[in-house]
């Protein structure tokens, strides 16, 4: 897809405060979503990626385990659950952020 073709895919379905055009909108991404199961699978998955990385970056620092940036890039370039999984265990007891994503 084009970058013009993105962009104005963006303006013309950006969300909106009005509820009609917005509930049209939410409609339009569900029917779309609907006849495209491998892509909906792909945004969960993204999700919970996200939300993996976002919940040991806070194990981390609650523990007071600063990120260098190459740990950051570990962390961002992790695409596998289990190993995110298994880095947030260890980062309950790790002595440091360097022990935690081992």
């Amino acid at each position: 897809m084009s970058p013009w073709t993105q962009e104005e895919l963006k303006r013309r379905f950006a969300r909106s405060d009005d509820p009609e055009i917005e509930a049209r909108r939410q409609g339009i991404l569900r029917t779309l979503l609907a006849d495209s199961p491998e892509v909906k699978e792909e945004l969960i998955e993204e999700g919970q990626l996200t939300e993996a990385r976002a919940a040991l970056r806070t194990v981390l620092a609650r523990r007071g385990l600063a990120l260098s940036p190459a740990l950051e890039a570990q962390i961002d370039g992790c695409v596998d659950m289990p190993t995110l999984h298994r880095w947030l265990e260890q980062a309950v007891t790790a002595a440091g952020a360097e022990e935690a994503l081992k």
